[in-house]
């Protein structure tokens, strides 16, 4: 989603309103009992015998783990996608327990990015020649000023398209993973009672569309969102349309448009992104699908 550049805003906002951060413990400093003394050993890692496995990951900031650490900006680790932070348990990891196989990932998502930036993305995978691509991309292209400037559901289709015929015709023997654009609106009833949430959204900006007088019931308010919901729908129906075309493309159902988040699952850092909770839900909803489907990659 289309919030990078906001980092050193976002700071401040919280800043006013704690009127202080968070600190690590400092170096040297005395462990608490459940650390002190001689380290447990560390459970040993599963032999990876199977064939080396890759997975790349296409999209936005939803699949960059942005804000979602304890630091502003892409956090990868916890990609639902690609990451390897255990508490995620990402597409990837379920993958390489699964194959008992060494996983490479490639992360080709750019946070901010909009359906333009696909074909891009799709050229900097090819030749990493994955064995499994997922795509999450589209809530930039309805995150904007007005309801008039949202792409177009042609346009984005005419985007989403071409970076599947190119993918599927260059990966033949590739798995590709489709999600569906989560709904946005859904933030609402998750945090727009949270006065911090409401604080850090005016002080932000962004996302108008949604975010806008978050608490209206105005028949105007309701229609501007009402529009977004729509054309995510629309969205979702394209996505469908163009994933049915290739024979190893398997599209979430709807997955994420139908995801509801609940607060914790929300980025205590803009309140707009999955935290870690909500990444981890991401990760199932997808692995869900992709098991459902039988179109595993097989190592």
């Amino acid at each position: 989603m289309r919030r990078t550049g906001i980092a050193a805003a976002a700071l401040a906002a919280l800043l006013l309103l704690t009127g202080c951060t968070a600190r690590p413990p400092a170096p040297g400093s005395t462990p608490t009992r459940a650390t002190a003394g001689a380290p447990s050993p560390a459970s040993p890692s599963p032999r990876l015998t199977g064939a080396p496995l890759t997975v790349a990951a296409l999209g936005d900031s939803l699949s960059r783990g942005f804000d979602a650490c304890a630091r502003y900006g892409d956090c990868t680790e916890v990609s639902w996608s690609t990451g390897t932070d255990p508490r995620v348990d990402s597409v990837a990891d379920r993958l390489s327990r699964l194959r008992e196989a060494p996983v490479t990932r490639v992360n080709a998502a750019r946070s901010g990015a909009e359906s333009d930036d696909l074909d891009r993305q799709v050229t900097a995978v090819l030749p990493r020649d994955p064995d499994l691509v997922t795509l999450l991309i589209g809530a930039n292209d309805v995150c904007r000023s007005s309801v008039d400037e949202m792409t177009p559901t042609t346009v984005y289709a005419d985007r989403v398209v071409p970076a599947l015929d190119r993918l599927s015709s260059g990966l033949p023997s590739a798995t590709l993973l489709v999600s569906s654009v989560p709904d946005v609106t859904a933030l609402l009833p998750a945090a727009k009672d949270d006065s911090t949430a409401r604080f850090i959204w005016s002080r932000l900006g962004g996302c108008a569309t949604v975010l806008d007088d978050p608490r209206s019931t105005s028949i105007d308010a309701e229609l501007r969102r009402q529009a977004v919901r729509s054309r995510i729908a629309e969205y979702g129906t394209a996505l469908r349309l163009a994933c049915a075309q290739h024979p190893r493309c398997v599209y979430d159902g709807g997955a994420l448009q139908e995801y509801r988040p609940e607060l914790a699952q929300l980025s205590a850092l803009d309140y707009f992104h999955p935290s870690v909770a909500g990444l981890t839900e991401v990760a199932a909803l997808q692995w869900r699908a992709l098991e459902d489907s039988g179109l595993l990659p097989a190592g």
